[in-house]
């Protein structure tokens, strides 16, 4: 491992062909694609096993998804099987050998390979499918991509603005994430303004591969910085331009609004999202069919009180845009109301 490459091999006792299948089947995939905590439906897995073809995965987890965007750039079955993640720039090259000495056993080794440091934006035709879909209210705009981003940066500022001027006891008010305290949110959100790279992947390992644990791990120990210095990373450039690995300008939208709801909603305060981030997000959010967090809408029709937004048909369930936000991310609103879970 160094500064921009990390190798690695592991053996399975499995032919060479079964691993194969595994990983390029999205029914085989969909077991063991992520790490510990998070879990990676197989509706979300779009494999187009051929040089430039789409290779997608979408991870839920208690605290969030990540959605994997990549291209595949070699496909030798059963031996190797290479892809780019273009917001990245990380390519990944797997070698999968049959053991001589042992036929029922295989190995695959395997190289991560990052062009740059930061994160670039990624080509409209990668952006994950919900985010090019029209929107679903015939009253909403199409958004395109730079309009995504440019909504985290009033998001943020706001959130900051309002937890400025509030008493210091709103800190350790519970938020809509169970077990988390205002402050636990905040330290998580402004993760990305404070992990480097390579400090991520230093707490990624610490943490044995388990994202839940090391959000819980990191939103615990940095809910304790001073205050000062959290509002100051929720206006920071750097977390204002910050997008997810695979997850562009959709994924960063998506962690600004549903997170600073989390903290609104559970205050009963105003929501500091722009009215069309809020429809952004929800039109994501449902084009995923409530797979991003494992939630279940069949049957259901949501209806927004404060926008012409609607989506869907079944059991009605009326909120403001905010809360149905919340709803479709797995929360449960102070009333009580939650979605099923699927």
């Amino acid at each position: 491992m160094n500064d921009d490459e990390l190798v690695y091999r592991r053996v399975f006792r499995a032919p060479r062909e079964l691993v194969w299948r595994c990983l390029t089947d999205p029914v085989e995939l969909t077991h063991f694609w992520g790490p510990r905590g998070m879990a990676t439906p197989v509706d979300g897995i779009i494999v187009e096993l051929r040089p430039g073809g789409r290779f997608e995965t979408l991870m839920n987890g208690v605290h969030g998804s990540h959605r994997m965007v990549a291209t595949f750039t070699e496909v030798v079955p059963p031996e190797r099987l290479a892809w780019v993640e273009p917001a990245s720039g990380m390519h990944t090259t797997s070698t999968l050998n049959a053991a001589t000495a042992a036929p029922r056993l295989s190995s695959i080794s395997g190289t991560c390979r990052t062009r740059c440091a930061c994160p670039r934006p990624a080509p409209l035709r990668h952006i994950p499918r919900q985010a090019r879909r029209t929107p679903r209210s015939p009253h909403a705009r199409r958004l395109i991509v730079t309009d995504l981003q440019s909504f985290t940066t009033p998001t943020y500022d706001q959130l900051a603005d309002l937890l400025a001027a509030a008493d210091v006891d709103i800190w350790d008010a519970p938020s809509l994430c169970e077990k988390w305290l205002v402050r636990h949110v905040i330290a998580h959100v402004t993760m990305p303004a404070r992990l480097t790279p390579e400090q991520y992947g230093a707490e990624m390992a610490a943490a044995g591969g388990d994202f839940t644990v090391l959000s819980d791990t990191v939103a615990t120990r940095d809910a304790s910085l001073p205050l000062v210095d959290l509002l100051d990373q929720l206006r920071s450039p750097r977390l204002h331009a910050w997008q997810p690995p695979g997850g562009g300008a959709t994924g960063a939208l998506s962690h600004a609004v549903i997170h600073s709801l989390d903290v609104t909603i559970a205050l009963d305060r105003l929501a500091v999202v722009p009215k069309e981030a809020l429809i952004a997000v929800l039109d994501q959010l449902t084009a995923a069919n409530g797979t991003w967090f494992g939630v279940d809408l069949t049957d259901v029709r949501l209806e927004a009180t404060d926008t012409a937004w609607s989506w869907g048909t079944g059991q009605l369930v009326r909120a403001d845009s905010g809360s149905l936000v919340a709803l479709l991310s797995g929360r449960a609103l102070p009333d009580g109301r939650t979605l099923p879970r699927g």
